[in-house]
C-alpha cells in the first residue's frame, strides 16, 4: 500500500441554482481542500477529500470513494460533514469542486508512480485532465489567467483570517477577494461586471474596523457666460446650423438685442468692453471709466462624476503561532496583490490585481451583505502601510513574529457610482 496527499487548493462553491449563478445572485462559500489517494492491496484505489484551513490543517473528511482492481467503483459517498453547497458541488461533475478534486488526484499521480492511473481517475469521479485552476467557481484555467505574466505571478498569495476563531462567532466581518483586473476594452457601457468574478489570490476576512465612513460627491463648479459671450455663442451656433446667412442674421439680431436690453449706456459699455479687449486690459475700461462690469451670469454646472476612496486600519495582534502565520499571509496578500505584473517578455507591465470588498452581516446565523453599510464596486489598492511596532516598542515572539502589526489600506473604486446602480440593491443603503 502507498499513499499520497495533494497540495491544498482554495475552492469557492456556489450555493445558488444555475439560474441564480447566471444572474450573479445567491451566495458563495469559500473553503480549502486537499485529497489523499491510497493504493489498496489487490490493486484497488481509495480517494479521500478533506476540507482544511489555508495551511492544510484541521482536516475534516467530506467525501471518499474506492475502486477495485477491475475499475469497478465499490464505494462513492459524500459524508454528512459536507455542507449543502459542498454536497451539491460534489454531485455535479462539472462543478469547480469536482474538477478541483480531479486536479488534486492528478497531483498525487506524480507521487504514486506505481498506482493504476485509470483507477485513480475513477476514484476521482472521472478523468482529471479537465481540472481547472485553483478550483474557484467561474475561474479560468491557471494558464489562461496570466498567460502573458512571468512565471511565479500570484504564487504564495493565499489570504487569511484574523482572528482565527472569528468563524465560530457571530461577529460581522469585512471580506477582501483578490480578482484579476479585466480592462473595459473601450466598451460603451464601461467596465465589465466583476460581482461574480474570478478569485485568483484567495480572500482575507477581518473584523469590521472602527471609524467607518464613506463620502459620495459629484463634480460641480461655477461657470460664467456674460451676455456678449452668450451672443457670440449664438452667432456661432447659427453659423454652423444655417450657414453664411444664419451668421449675418444672427450678428444683426444679437447686436440689436444687446443694445435694446442695455438701455442708454449699452452703446458706451459695448465700446468700452471691446476697447479693453483690444488693448489687452480686460474690463478695466469699464471698471475705471464707468464703474461697472459685464454681468458674468455665473451658474453652478455639473462637470462630471467623482470616484470614491476608502481607508481601513486594522490592529493585528497574533495570539498564537497559527495567527502569526495568518497575519503574515494577510499582509503579503495585500502587498503582493497590489504589485504590477511583468509580462513574460518584460516589455509590458500588466495592471495589478484588483479587489472586491464586502461588509458581511452574520447576526442571523448566515453570511449576507450588510444592508445598513455601503457596498463597493471593484477597487484598486492604492496604498498598503504596515507599522511593525504600533506600540512604539520592538517586541517579538520566540519564533520572531512581531507581537502586533498596524495595517492601513487605501482603496479607490475603478468607476463612479451612477444613479441606476442603486436599483440593484433595494431595501438597503446601497452604495
Amino acid at each position: 500500500m502507498a499513499s499520497a496527499t495533494s497540495k491544498v487548493a482554495p475552492v469557492t462553491t456556489y450555493t445558488g441554482n444555475k439560474q441564480q449563478r447566471r444572474k450573479g445572485t445567491g451566495s458563495r462559500e469559500k473553503g480549502f481542500y486537499k485529497t489523499q489517494t491510497t493504493t489498496l492491496v489487490g490493486g484497488g484505489t481509495k480517494r479521500e477529500t478533506y476540507r482544511t484551513d489555508a495551511q492544510g490543517n484541521n482536516a475534516v473528511k467530506i467525501s471518499e470513494s474506492e475502486v477495485d482492481a477491475n475499475g469497478k467503483v465499490t464505494k462513492q459517498e459524500t459524508l454528512s460533514t459536507a455542507s449543502a453547497a459542498e454536497k451539491r458541488a460534489l454531485s455535479d461533475p462539472d462543478s469547480r469542486l469536482s474538477k478541483s478534486v480531479k486536479n488534486q488526484v492528478e497531483d498525487t499521480k506524480k507521487q504514486l508512480k506505481d498506482a493504476n492511473v485509470s483507477n485513480l481517475d475513477k476514484a476521482a469521479g472521472g478523468s482529471g485532465n479537465d481540472a481547472t485552476g485553483n478550483g474557484e467557481e467561474g475561474s479560468q484555467p491557471a494558464a489562461a489567467q496570466n498567460n502573458e505574466a512571468v512565471e511565479g505571478t500570484n504564487v504564495g498569495v493565499v489570504g487569511g483570517t484574523y482572528p482565527e476563531d472569528i468563524a465560530t462567532t457571530k461577529q460581522d466581518i469585512i471580506k477582501f477577494d483578490m480578482i484579476q483586473y479585466r480592462p473595459s476594452k473601450l466598451e460603451a457601457n464601461g467596465r465589465p461586471d466583476v460581482s461574480g468574478g474570478d478569485i485568483i489570490g484567495g480572500s482575507v476576512i477581518l473584523p469590521i474596523p472602527g471609524g467607518l465612513q464613506d463620502q459620495s460627491s459629484a463634480g460641480w463648479d461655477s461657470a460664467k457666460m456674460n451676455p456678449l459671450e452668450r451672443a457670440a455663442a449664438e452667432v456661432a451656433l447659427q453659423a454652423i446650423s444655417k450657414g453664411g446667412k444664419g451668421f449675418t442674421d444672427s450678428v444683426e439680431k444679437q447686436i440689436k438685442k444687446t443694445l435694446s436690453d442695455g438701455g442708454k449706456d449699452a452703446k458706451d459699455a459695448l465700446a468700452g468692453y471691446f476697447a479693453g479687449q483690444a488693448a489687452g486690459v480686460g474690463e478695466q475700461v469699464l471698471q475705471r471709466g464707468m464703474g461697472v462690469v459685464v454681468n458674468p451670469n455665473m451658474e453652478l454646472l455639473f462637470m462630471g462624476p467623482s470616484i470614491r476612496q476608502f481607508s481601513f486600519s486594522f490592529l493585528l495582534a497574533p495570539r498564537s503561532e497559527k495567527e502569526t502565520t495568518e497575519v503574515a499571509n494577510i499582509i503579503r496578500f495585500f502587498k503582493q496583490g497590489m504589485s504590477p505584473i511583468r509580462s513574460q517578455s518584460a516589455l509590458f507591465l500588466r495592471t495589478p490585481n484588483t479587489f472586491r470588498l464586502r461588509y458581511i452581516y452574520r447576526g442571523d446565523g448566515k453570511d449576507s451583505d450588510h444592508k445598513y453599510l455601503s457596498k463597493f464596486k471593484e477597487c484598486a489598492l492604492l496604498n498598503t502601510t504596515v507599522n511593525y511596532t504600533p506600540n512604539s516598542n520592538y517586541a517579538t515572539f520566540p519564533d520572531g513574529g512581531m507581537v502586533a502589526y498596524q495595517l492601513t489600506l487605501s482603496f479607490q473604486e475603478l468607476e463612479p457610482i451612477f444613479n441606476d446602480d442603486y436599483s440593484k440593491h433595494e431595501g438597503s443603503i446601497g452604495y
